[in-house]
Parts: structure tokens; sequence; C-alpha cells
């Protein structure tokens, strides 16, 4: 009887033995072109080791989840048998096990690439996906399609659009038709290396290489019929706003909408060339969160104008052209001949309606533009709506409509929009446009509180609200977005130390957000469904609203004050130096003296605040004239508009007698 051990010895031996390469059959030069000359036909015990070889390829396909043990034994098999012995669906396998998940992938690289560790292939596997597509076509086989979008998934992991590129390139030459999933996963590469972190000297690079690979892309789904699904059209949106690409902006809204945004109050060309009139053409419906993103991107690209006309023309429905049509013309010329006008085709503008952040972006951008006219404009127009919001709902909810049946308001004012007004205003020293805005806010606070009331004792008579433990239930069911992965990384990509010469940037607030669609639903984006009126969340936002304007109110009013102080010092230094100055009532410039420039400011004498008694809160009024006071070194702000002179009739040492008194009173 032979000793375990030595029993299990022996079997290793003879199985070391078993795997050396037989000496007829020499090692193939390339691991993808068949070895030809010196084959010969294997045998019966050759085959039993192939298959047993094959098999516990199986095995390590299923038992392990490790790419690198699964590719030692894909290599291995490779190297010392044909390529060809191995099925199609087990090199389809390993193509699919060979690199680590793409969940993983993308912060793996997203700190790689922020840590300085400039990788030497954008992907770590590239080369083993090449080495297996290669295998595929060497057995004759076309790859899928599937095995095709397997690859670009990976390369989307880690912004890989050079690799996405070669990808695509290649599933038009071998014929194959690409699908909406096959854009799309291109297009979320291209997103995704937008917001990964990047060199500054390379990202106008980036930029012109993203423009050129979008176009090309849009071209060829002209070319294939290929539908704009939802995913495709939120990532292609992402990358013209973020490349700055006005004419693939036009192109991609005027296929998709069918909104030119040169004439949007008119149907594109190419639709009324290549339509019929009894059928329209197939465009996406315009929702709120489209015009949302045209405004945005159109205010991006700095063109006020076009941006105003958008928002006029898609904000309200036009009328059909059709209704009307006229001829400015007569319909019969000299001879009697009638004149055929031709008809527009029935197609139906698009429009939808404005909430919220529409209003925040298009104010936004008109302030950073310098447009106090329009800033005024609008701010005035989102005051009426927002009355007539409230109106509305109110009326609803008084009518007895149930609360079921009611839809949630899109619109409310909110310090966005009067920091957007006040921003410009302030930055000009507009004080026109300031103090007009500061009169306004007690208007639009007492009409906040006065709705807050309203709905606080409606819901009141409604009855109690939900627990906050089922509302923290709902909430905890909410799945988890892949962006959300990148979160533990975040505090890493603002404080890595980069050195001076080698400045980054990146997207850290859109980082990860191309993974958060899903890239498998192939439904026609749709307009989404109403949401309902929630009594609760309506009140808890009015009541943030009321608390953000009461505090930008009290800050527009030390800013008021301030700049109006430092506008009278300004021209007050002029005026104690003989210059003119410019006065609106004679519409010219004058010099004036000194007692009518305090009769214009309405500077009040220090003496005349004492006769009559006036509690003075500091040592420096802003309605004492800073002229008629030398500066005390133990204050903590003197003005800067002291002049030299004293007043007419005063002297330095009345003037120190008076500021001692004005010191006593102010502690006593």
């Amino acid at each position: 009887m032979v000793h375990p051990r030595l029993q299990h010895a022996l079997r290793s031996s003879l199985l070391a033995a078993s795997s050396r390469r037989p000496a007829t059959c020499a090692r193939s030069s390339s691991t993808l072109a068949p070895h030809v000359t010196s084959y010969t036909p294997p045998t019966i015990s050759e085959d039993n080791f192939i298959q047993n070889r094959i098999r516990a390829l199986r095995r390590a396909l299923v038992a392990t989840d490790d790419p690198s043990r699964i590719w030692a034994h894909y290599t291995n098999f490779v190297n010392y048998f044909k390529y060809d012995a191995l099925p199609l669906e087990i090199h389809r396998k390993v193509l699919r096990q060979c690199s680590i998940p793409p969940q993983a992938l993308r912060v793996l690289a997203a700190r790689h690439l922020l840590e300085g560790r400039k990788p030497e292939a954008p992907h770590m596997h590239e080369g083993r996906f090449q080495t297996v597509i290669r295998n595929i076509r060497a057995l004759g086989h076309t790859p899928s399609l599937e095995d095709y979008h397997y690859i670009l998934e990976q390369f989307a992991a880690v912004g890989h659009y050079v690799g996405s590129l070669q990808v695509y390139q290649e599933i038009i030459h071998l014929g194959l038709t690409p699908e909406p999933k096959t854009i799309g996963l291109f297009l979320q590469a291209v997103a995704h290396r937008l917001c990964l972190p990047i060199l500054r000297a390379y990202r106008p690079r980036l930029t012109s290489q993203t423009r050129k690979i979008l176009d090309e892309l849009m071209s060829d789904m002209r070319k294939y019929n290929i539908p704009f699904t939802q995913y495709i059209l939120d990532l292609a949106l992402r990358i013209f706003k973020e490349t700055v690409d006005k004419e693939g902006f036009d192109t991609l809204v005027k296929f998709a909408y069918g909104i030119d945004l040169s004439n949007p109050d008119c149907p594109p060309l190419e639709f009324l060339e290549g339509q019929s009139q009894s059928q329209p053409p197939t465009v996406i419906p315009l929702s709120t969160h489209a015009l949302n993103t045209i405004i945005d991107t159109l205010g991006r690209f700095g063109d006020i104008s076009r941006l105003i006309q958008a928002f006029e023309v898609l904000t309200q429905p036009l009328p059909q052209a059709s209704q009307h049509l006229f001829s400015s013309f007569d319909d019969e010329e000299d001879f009697g001949v009638s004149v055929q006008v031709p008809s527009p085709p029935n197609f139906t503008l698009p429009f939808a309606e404005p909430n919220t952040t529409t209003y925040n972006m298009l104010l936004r951008h008109i302030g950073q533009a310098n447009h106090a006219v329009l800033a005024r404009h609008y701010i005035i127009q989102a005051l009426r709506l927002d009355r007539q919001v409230n109106w509305d709902l109110g009326s609803q909810l008084k009518g007895g409509v149930p609360i079921e049946e009611i839809q949630a308001p899109q619109f409310s004012l909110n310090r966005k929009m009067l920091l957007s007004v006040f921003g410009h205003a302030n930055r000009r020293k507009n004080l026109g446009l300031m103090r007009w805005l500061s009169e306004k806010l007690p208007k639009i606070q007492r009409f906040k509180r006065k709705d807050l009331e309203f709905y606080t004792e409606f819901q009141d008579r409604l009855g109690a609200s939900p627990e906050p433990s089922e509302m923290d239930a709902d909430a905890e069911t909410v799945p988890p977005l892949p962006s959300d992965d990148f979160k533990t990384i975040l505090p890493t990509l603002v404080q890595a130390p980069v050195a001076p010469s080698r400045k980054i940037s990146f997207d850290a607030k859109n980082l990860g957000k191309a993974f958060d669609i899903n890239i498998n639903d192939q439904s026609l984006p749709e307009l989404p469904p109403p949401k309902m009126l929630d009594l609760d969340l309506h009140i808890r936002i009015l009541t943030e609203d009321i608390k953000e304007i009461s505090s930008f109110a009290k800050d527009l009013d030390d800013v008021l004050g301030r700049t109006f102080q430092r506008r009278k010092e300004r021209l007050g230094r002029r005026v104690w130096r003989g210059q003119d100055i410019y006065l609106s009532d004679n519409d010219r410039r004058e010099g004036i003296s000194r007692t009518r420039w305090r009769e214009i400011v309405h500077f009040r004498p220090r003496r005349a605040l004492l006769r009559r008694g006036e509690s003075i809160r500091t040592p420096f009024t802003k309605d004492i004239a800073p002229h008629l006071v030398q500066p005390d070194p133990q204050s903590q702000r003197s003005f800067s508009t002291h002049a030299g002179a004293t007043a007419d009739n005063e002297t330095p040492s009345q003037l120190s007698t008076l500021v001692s008194k004005i010191r006593s009173l102010v502690s006593s």
C-alpha cells in the first residue's frame, strides 16, 4: 500500500510532466494567427488534456472573481495551444471578466488622476480587450455589438473618449449598425472626461476634440436614423453646455425639439423641405427641464439677445401660422392671374411653462451681462407671476377643490432672483436700481407672510401632517445614485496638493453625474407627469424664502447706505476742491458752493442737533456733514472726505469743543 503523501507526490509529478508542451507542436510566433507549417494533428491523449484545460478555465470563470487570475488562465491556454481550440463563448466570457467592474473602476481612475499618477494607458486593461477581440476575429467570427458595448462601458468608466472613438469606428467598419445604447455609452465617456481632473493647458485641446466628435455623432445619428432617447439628449446637452459649441448646440436643439434658435417662432427649414402637410415631423416634447437647459446654455454663451428671444418665444404658446396667414399684396396680379400662396404645414411650435429655476438662470445671466433695464423688467415680471401663482392656488383651496387634485405651483419668488439684480446694481453702483429694489422688498415680505399665514391656517384645518418617522422611512427607500460613489473622494479632490506648474481643473459638482442615467432605457423622452400639491413642502419652501429675503433686505439696506455715503463723500471732495458736479435738476455740470452742497445732500450741522436735543448714535453720523469735523485718532473710523479748511464761521478750537460735548452726551 502506497503512503498517502507519496501517492500525492506521484500524482503531482505526473501532472507536471503531462503539462509540458509536446515536441511535435511548435509554438507559434503570434498569439493571433494559427500555426500551419509545423502543425500536426493532436493525439487522443492531447485532446483529453486540452479538454481538461478548457474545463479548468470554465471553472475559473465561474469560481473566481479575480480578473488577473482569469486572464492568467486564458493567456496560458492561448500561448500553449491553438487559439481556435477555445469556443467562442469562452472568449466572450473572458472579455467580460478580465477587468474589474466599471463601478469600482470609476472611483479608482479618478483617484489616480488626482494624485498625479498619470497612467500609461487611460484604461489599465485596454490591451486585454484588444487581444480577445483579435482572437474572436481570427476565428472567423465578428464580435457582437454587445461585446463592443461592454468595452465602451469600461472606457466610459475612466473617461477614455479616444478609445471609445476607436471602438465606434471599428463598429462602423465591420458593418454593424450602432444603436442608441452605442451612442449613449460613447457620450458617457466624453461627458465623464470633461469632469475629471485635467491640466489647464490641455483643456482647450480636449474641448476642440470633443466638438469634432459630437459633430460626427450627430451626423451619424441622422444617417442611421437613431432617435434621441432621454439619456442621449441629457448627455449631449450637458456636453454642449460645457464645450460652449454654439453651432452644435443649435443643431441638436433643431433636430431634437424642432426649435430653430435663430428664428424660434418659425419651424426649421429642414422640416419644411422634406415633410408633407399631412405628416408632421416627430420631435421631442419640450419640457421645463429642457427649457432651463436651453436658457442656461445660451446664457453661458453670452448671447443675451438670443437668450431673451428664446425665453419669450418658448415660454408661451404661439398661434398657428395658418390661422393668421395673410398677404400684403393682392391675391391677383394685374392680368387677372390668381396667385397661390402656399400654406405652411401643420407644425405646432413647442413651448414649456417656466418655473423658479428658469427665472433664476435668466436673471443671473442678465445680471452678469450688466443689463439694468432687462433685469428690472424681469424682476417685475417675476413679482407679478408670484402673485398670480399664489392667487390661483389660494382660489383653488378656498373653492373646495380636493388637495389631491391640485397641481403644485412651479414658481416662487426667492432670494436668488433678487440677488442677481442687486449684484448688478452693486457692481455698477446703480443707486437708482438699488433704491428701487429696496423699496420693493417690504411689499414682497408682506405678501409672503400673508401667504404663509393662509397656508398654515389651512393646514391646521385639514388636520395633523404625517409623522416624521414615515417621511424618514420614505426618504430611506430612495436608491443611491452612481455619482454618490465619488463623494468619498471629493474632500481629497479639493485638498490634494498640486504643484503650481501643474494646476489642474475639474468639475467637482458634476463629477460622476454622467452615470446617474439609465443607459438601458430605450424610451423616448416624454413630458413628466404633473406634481400634485404637497402642502407641507410648500410651507417649508415659503418659510425658507421669507427667512432668506428678510436677511437679504438687511444686507441691502447696509450696502445702500454705505454706497450713498461714499457717493456723497466723493462728490463732496469735488465741491471742496472747487470742481464742478452734475446736477440732474439743471441737467448740466456746474460748480456750487459748500453751503448749497450741504442743502442738497441734507447734511445738518451738529449745533442744530444739540439745540433740538436729538440723540446721536455715534460720534460720526451720516446726517452730519463730515467736512465740518476734524478726524479723531481715537475713533475707529474716520471720514476720508475731511477738507483742510473748516466752516466759514467756526475755528478748529470750537470744533474740538463741540466734539467733546457730543461725546459726553453719548456717554451719558
